[in-house]
């Protein structure tokens, strides 16, 4: 997960139609027991295509990279009734709400489903904010109102929040919780499942196979030094392209670079973590 800036006045131009507020209005009067069309929601050419562009076609809760089909459009406050409190109707008036839309992985839209824990100091909001003429409050919907924010989510939701304040990545591919929203965000979206830690970790282990090559490479005199800082400049060039938005799991390519000497210094031989590390500050340094 990662931070996205989504503009929460400008939604896409089919959730701003006559035939979307016409299902709100019917959405209100029918509440959970409300036929959620995903033409609104979820049309592959209009709302799923923005979110796409939006997230780079990648998962808003684990970055990976889903195009199509596979991408799901998720609701951040489930529009039917919620895991932990039977009797809450859901969030059904936020059900066409822009800024209460995700893309979402087949996995992690599963996992979640309709959980949406809250701390225990937060307000639960069981009703739709209305004006004096029974239409919708929009600005209260925005998932950055008042009213929602003292809610105060267990969930993380990477356009109000900052993950890499609440996450860090490990060597071995798995994410670390700092906080409890961390922890619990984890757990609900089943951010460490096999697939996820070995496809991460596969990633930091191809870094460390090529770096560990090339000091090899130098200590046996295979190659030059302006040779090795060449290479290891490519490679670093490499690292930072990783934590580049549009990247897979670019949080991660954020803390390999930001943290290279916990992923791959402290990995390497006496000799190799020496020659590694120098050339690392000197290339930090625009030295290299």
């Amino acid at each position: 997960m990662r931070s996205v800036k989504k503009d929460f006045d400008n939604p896409s131009d089919i959730l701003q139609s006559e035939g979307c507020h016409k299902k709100i209005q019917h959405a209100l009067h029918e509440k959970n027991q409300h036929h959620f069309t995903p033409y609104y929601y979820g049309h592959p050419d209009k709302v799923r295509h923005d979110l796409e562009e939006l997230y780079f076609g990648k998962c808003a809760y684990c970055e990976t990279k889903v195009t199509g089909a596979v991408l799901r459009v998720d609701h951040y406050r489930p529009k039917n009734k919620i895991k932990e409190e039977l009797t809450h109707r859901g969030y059904y008036w936020l059900g066409y709400e822009w800024s209460n839309l995700f893309p979402a992985c087949e996995k992690c839209n599963l996992a979640k489903s309709n959980a949406f824990p809250l701390e225990v100091t937060g307000i639960r909001v069981t009703k739709p904010p209305l004006d004096s003429h029974g239409e919708l409050d929009k600005y209260s919907c925005r998932v950055d109102s008042p009213s929602l924010l003292a809610e105060k989510p267990l969930l993380l939701n990477p356009e109000i929040d900052k993950p890499e304040e609440h996450f860090v990545f490990l060597p071995n591919g798995e994410i670390k919780a700092l906080t409890e929203k961390a922890q619990k965000t984890a757990e609900i979206c089943n951010l460490n499942r096999a697939d996820l830690v070995f496809a991460r970790k596969t990633i930091v282990d191809s870094f460390l196979k090529k770096i560990k090559r090339l000091a090899d490479d130098f200590i046996e005199d295979i190659v030059d030094q302006k040779t090795l800082h060449y290479s290891l400049k490519l490679l670093f060039l490499d690292l930072l392209t990783a934590q580049a938005p549009e990247q897979t799991y670019s949080q991660l390519g954020w803390f390999m670079f930001k943290k290279f000497e916990l992923f791959f210094v402290k990995r390497l031989g006496i000799k190799q973590q020496k020659v590694v590390w120098k050339a690392f500050q000197f290339f930090n340094n625009g030295k290299l």
